[in-house]
């Protein structure tokens, strides 16, 4: 793929005119989707789908493209140098962009990322296997990812990565446990031990559920519930253009009117591999972007054109301001004393349907999921029924924040809806005090 984007690149810029620049966003799979149902092969089937943006500019006006690569290059360019042509009648339409930002040439790099593991072919065999004794429904996904960032001065980025991942669910009734792995190389000792845990939690599952009063309790949250939590934090809470249009959940922490616990840092982490450090525009990150240290904001994620436009500094962020591999530092809780930490509280496995209920004040609402359980005297007692609960990040991650695990589990991004995702997140369990339930 590297080899014809480059070549198809080239021959397009060829093209141009003078005074046009010209830019190419690429996003190619080859993925394998493999579904399960009752632990059986339910569909097992291929993505091939290499999508460009064209991004046209001229006399400080701009208009982007969209169209799928056959891979025939004849073909190819012919749909591109189509839009092209379009390109030119309909900016001559439109009035200068305040905030246009002309190509540059940032560079050149090439990263290619092969993750070690079981061949396409042997995973149905082994998923049977590992758990032909419970009634699992999931999927698998695994293939070649890739991205590039081309532009007509020079410019040329392009990352691979091969990740794949099992995000699945073990039925017993109306119950179920969510189970997930994903690692840089397949361990079958790892999979089969994160099988069994899942399995655990759903025999645990037996055990009468326990009806738990709304209120303040104390919680621990797997770091899947964490990451869930961190997930719905990044939605423009940590975006500069967002904070200064005035949707800004932690304008008070921004403002240093309130901290968080100097146990909570967050960093956007590119060395944890699974996102470019090239964003769509192709400018490099910085490989590390702390944005809480010790509880306090250090910086907000701000893209060249809210730079441009509100006459800041810019980190590099992509244009949605989004985070694209976020860490949450690890702490010092050893896993094997989470419970007796605990004592009495909520056992956590997963989160859902979590949401901002009160943006000023950096209030979410969400309900607890699969295998969540009531402890009491440091042992699991049962199951709890389904709990809404709402509560601000600043307590949350601010003085209710009593430890973090030591250990942390990365999960990449699972969105496959029109395509795959890149990306991924790094969180450790928590052990948190008062967490208020509502329902």
């Amino acid at each position: 793929m590297k080899n014809y984007i480059k070549k198809f690149s080239e021959d397009l810029f060829a093209t141009l005119k003078p005074q046009e620049q010209l830019g190419l966003f690429l996003h190619s799979e080859d993925s394998t989707f493999i579904r399960f149902s009752q632990s059986k092969v339910r569909q097992n089937t291929s993505v091939h789908q290499h999508e460009v943006t064209l991004q046209f500019n001229k006399e400080q006006r701009t208009l982007k493209m969209r169209f799928n690569l056959t891979l025939d290059l004849a073909h190819d360019m012919q749909s591109a140098t189509h839009l092209i042509e379009d390109a030119r009648k309909q900016l001559m339409q439109m009035d200068p962009h305040p905030q246009f930002i002309a190509f540059k040439n940032n560079g050149q790099s090439e990263t290619f990322k092969k993750v070690d593991r079981p061949a396409d072919s042997e995973i149905p065999g082994l998923i049977y296997d590992t758990y032909k004794d419970t009634d699992l429904a999931g999927f698998w996904c695994s293939g070649p990812l890739r991205q590039a960032s081309i532009n007509s001065e020079g410019q040329f980025h392009f990352f691979e990565t091969d990740y794949f991942f099992l995000d699945y669910s073990l039925y017993n009734g109306p119950k179920a446990a969510k189970g997930y792995y994903s690692a840089e190389t397949f361990s079958m000792a790892e999979f089969e031990a994160q099988a069994q845990a899942t399995k655990n939690k759903l025999n645990l599952l037996n055990r009468p559920t326990q009806t738990i009063p709304r209120g303040l309790h104390n919680v621990y949250l797997e770091p899947m519930a964490m990451a869930e939590i961190v997930g719905t934090l990044s939605y423009q809470s940590l975006s500069q253009g967002a904070f200064n249009k005035g949707y800004a959940p932690l304008k008070k922490l921004k403002d240093k009117e309130l901290k968080l616990s100097p146990l909570f840092s967050l960093t956007e982490n590119f060395d944890l591999g699974y996102s470019p450090l090239f964003n769509s525009m192709g400018e490099l990150s910085p490989n590390k972007i702390e944005l809480i240290k010790n509880g306090e904001l250090k910086s907000m994620l701000t893209s060249t054109t809210t730079a441009k436009e509100y006459n800041i500094e810019t980190n590099f962020a992509d244009i949605s301001e989004m985070p694209r591999s976020l860490e949450v530092r690890a702490g010092t809780l050893e896993n094997k004393d989470i419970l007796s930490k605990l004592g009495q509280g909520l056992y956590l496995s997963n989160l859902h349907y979590i949401n901002y209920s009160d943006v000023q004040t950096a209030r979410m609402t969400g309900m607890t999921r699969f295998a969540c359980f009531y402890v009491d005297k440091g042992e699991i007692v049962g199951p709890i029924q389904d709990l809404r609960f709402d509560e601000s990040i600043y307590n949350v991650f601010g003085d209710n924040l009593i430890e973090l695990t030591k250990e942390s589990s990365v999960y990449v991004s699972t969105m496959t809806y029109l395509k795959r995702d890149l990306g991924a997140f790094k969180t450790p369990g928590a052990l948190i005090k008062n967490f208020n339930f509502t329902l």
